[in-house]
């Protein structure tokens, strides 16, 4: 036996050299070694849709599926998805007679909240709502439009940074995204749907994050003369947050603050806490019982209801009133018990609702017009493609103003030279999309799924056209209210329907006619826009990105390190680009004896609103790692105070380059705007009150 052992002794100092060999002459190459390895995080994109792929396609039993477990229950229903289309695949790939609607608009279940979104399909936690929709921001709105807080627009934005990472792109920003960010109620304890993270962002032309895909790029060139005309945030998607079953209406999160906001009109509303507390105390009651029968004493609960009203009066609106409907309570949960009719049949949402997945988007196949929206079914000539409900608002909302001298715009007599008055420079790009008369200061917005993602076409190629909707809910009678009893209404009624005009099959893109005067403004853009150039005076059009004379076409953010604040003396990023990193500063305060830079060491965050400016000053290697020393100034929202840091050992993925403020072509002068215009026979004639100048305003204020 000691003999045995010590030849197999031997037998491993002679293979040792040979395995010792074999590492030290592989090539220390991050980029073989990347290539030939197996591992990915989820930082690293390309790795990990290579992964996904290669297990997505692979012949492995699901069971023996191996790389981490990230994502498994996603490959595995990707995988059994496909083996599902395989097993069908002697249809013909034109005959979707069994392509069913899954998505509709009907009645909410939540008291007083007009329409919501239905599902007639169900979804596992995790996976993403099949729709992805456009998020179109709104710079500095309540600077430009002070008294905006009281229009019903206000109603509907979101946080730049919640849904597109867009909150570094203006000092005050906001967002819209239609579909299921406006259409969709919120019930804060039955929220079923959330934002994804925005980390899953695409990397754009110019280096920064962007949820743009392709056919939807930064322009390059000062001859793009479609440049800033349309979204660059196309590819904005939510997430199951739980499993949803067949039937069920669809929920997001506004937040608390959106309702403790809003307590005045539409009343005292629980959170999901409050939901959970309720849950536990009706519980609590019931096991005090003596034989655990579901008969609860009326005095009991009378008591535990003025306790909860003199805790938290949140808490309080989220039990029953009556006693006798605690056992259902008690069973389904209050939350759902206070929206009973959330989860309907099949045949009632069908009988009720109206279908609104018949779009979705892709990329355009018109040169320059980024997405668009294509059939996802069969649509007959004269069949309704979608529905969708509107806001109505004031072209005065959608205004951009500057601070000029009054000489410098030509106002005579009536004020100093030194005096300023406020000129108009453009219009937000949400007037892009929205739909009116070239000669009315009223127009709507649409907001269900994928319609925005209409683009225009000639009259010849436009298989869409625009009618008031014939649904139920369409309130017909407020198209005989006056210009003045539309613009104060704080509630949404008019309904479209788009109808094809022509025979549509599955997987084409769908078309409108935007009218003459929109064709003329087109038209009339692109004269501007090449005599600009042409005079060399681009100014009109250029942001700060072109007076820089800096190709757009940077993939910075692709590459392997990120340059020092001394390395960028020599080699210097575009300067519309900045340097964040993704840090979450401690709740405690930072103890700086020098009243110098608070030295601390980097934890992870997921949170993009941790993202700050910062200067990179140096790059240690450690072991074959690169690691990152940063310096960021961080001001406290609540005390205002700002505290330095200098943070050490962030990871590469830690740090990404963006756009500075206003540098995006949707902020640049001179870019087009135009409503989408509406047939004549289609818009009441006593809502027409503008003249063609009547749009170029100047307040002498």
């Amino acid at each position: 036996m000691t003999q045995l052992l010590l030849w197999l002794w031997l037998l491993l100092l002679l293979l040792l050299p040979i395995a010792t060999a074999k590492v030290d002459n592989t090539p220390d190459d991050k980029t073989t070694t990347a290539k030939s390895s197996s591992l990915f995080t989820r930082y690293d994109r390309n790795a990990y849709d290579n992964a996904a792929r290669n297990h997505f396609n692979s012949t492995a039993d699901d069971e023996k599926l191996t790389y981490g477990n990230l994502d498994k229950d996603a490959i595995i229903k990707r995988r059994q998805r496909k083996r599902n289309n395989d097993n069908s695949s002697q249809q013909d790939d034109n005959d979707d007679s069994n392509n069913k609607c899954t998505t509709y608009l009907a009645p909410s279940s939540i008291p007083n909240s007009g329409l919501g979104m239905y599902t007639t399909i169900p979804y596992a936690k995790g996976d993403t709502f099949l729709l992805p929709e456009i998020g179109i921001m709104l710079q500095d709105k309540d600077a430009h439009y002070p008294q905006g807080s009281n229009k019903l627009l206000a109603q509907y934005p979101w946080g730049p940074g919640i849904l597109t990472g867009g909150h570094r792109e203006v000092t005050t920003g906001a967002v819209m995204v239609p579909g299921l960010g406006m259409l969709a109620n919120s019930h804060l304890g039955l929220v079923n749907f959330r934002h994804s993270d925005t980390w899953r962002m695409q990397i754009d032309e110019d280096g920064t994050d962007s949820l743009s895909l392709e056919g939807l790029q930064s322009s390059t060139t000062l001859k793009d003369v479609g440049r800033g005309s349309s979204s660059y945030h196309s590819r904005v998607l939510f997430h199951a947050d739980k499993n949803i079953q067949r039937g069920e209406e669809l929920f997001v999160n506004y937040g608390d603050e959106w309702f403790t906001a809003r307590e005045s009109w539409i009343g005292v509303i629980p959170s999901a806490k409050n939901y959970e507390e309720a849950d536990r105390l009706i519980a609590e009651l019931f096991s005090e019982n003596d034989g655990g029968h579901d008969v609860v004493d009326p005095q009991a609960y009378e008591v535990l209801l003025q306790d909860a009203a003199e805790k938290d009066k949140r808490l309080r609106a989220a039990f029953p009133d009556n006693v006798e409907d605690l056992p259902v309570a008690k069973d389904i949960g209050t939350a759902r018990f206070s929206a009973r009719s959330s989860i309907q049949s099949v045949e009632w949402i069908e009988e009720n609702g109206v279908c609104i997945d018949n779009l979705v988007s892709g990329t355009s196949t018109i040169a320059q017009a980024g997405r668009g929206a294509f059939a996802t079914r069969t649509i007959n000539k004269g069949a309704v493609i979608t529905t969708t409900p509107l806001i109505t608002l004031e072209r005065e909302q959608l205004q951009l103003w500057e601070e000029v001298d009054g000489t410098d715009v030509g106002v005579q007599n009536k004020i100093k030279k030194e005096d300023k008055v406020l000129e108009m420079v453009g219009h937000q790009l949400l007037l892009n999309y929205c739909y009116g008369h070239v000669n009315s200061s009223l127009i709507l917005f649409p907001y269900s799924p994928t319609v925005n993602f209409i683009n225009h076409g000639s009259k010849e190629k436009a298989n869409a056209e625009i009618v008031w909707s014939s649904y139920p809910y369409h309130k017909g009678e407020w198209l005989n209210l006056s210009l003045e009893e539309m613009k104060e209404l704080q509630k949404t009624g008019l309904m479209f329907d788009i109808v094809a005009t022509k025979d549509i099959s599955l997987g084409g893109e769908v078309l409108l006619y935007y009218g003459k005067d929109w064709e003329d403004s087109w038209n009339e853009h692109i004269e501007d826009w090449t005599t600009a150039e042409n005079e060399q005076d681009g100014m009109m059009h250029k942001n700060v990105t072109d007076t820089l004379g800096v190709h757009l076409n940077q993939r910075s953010n692709s590459d392997s390190i990120i340059l020092t604040v001394e390395e960028q003396k020599i080699q210097p990023y575009p300067p519309y680009l900045e340097t964040v990193c993704r840090f979450k500063p401690p709740a405690e305060k930072c103890q700086d004896e020098n009243n110098d830079y608070c030295t601390i060491r980097w934890s992870l965050s997921m949170n993009e609103m941790h993202d700050n400016p910062c200067d990179v000053i140096s790059r240690p290697s450690i072991d074959g790692n690169d690691w990152y020393f940063v310096r960021m100034n961080i001001t406290n929202s609540t005390s205002n105070e700002t505290t330095r840091y200098h943070v050490e050992f962030l990871p590469r993925y830690a740090i990404r380059l963006i756009n500075r403020e206003y540098t995006k072509d949707q902020y640049s002068r001179g870019v087009f705007r135009e409503v989408i215009g509406l047939p004549e026979s289609l818009f009441p004639d006593h809502w027409i009150d503008l003249k063609e100048e009547d749009d170029n305003y100047i307040y002498q204020d």
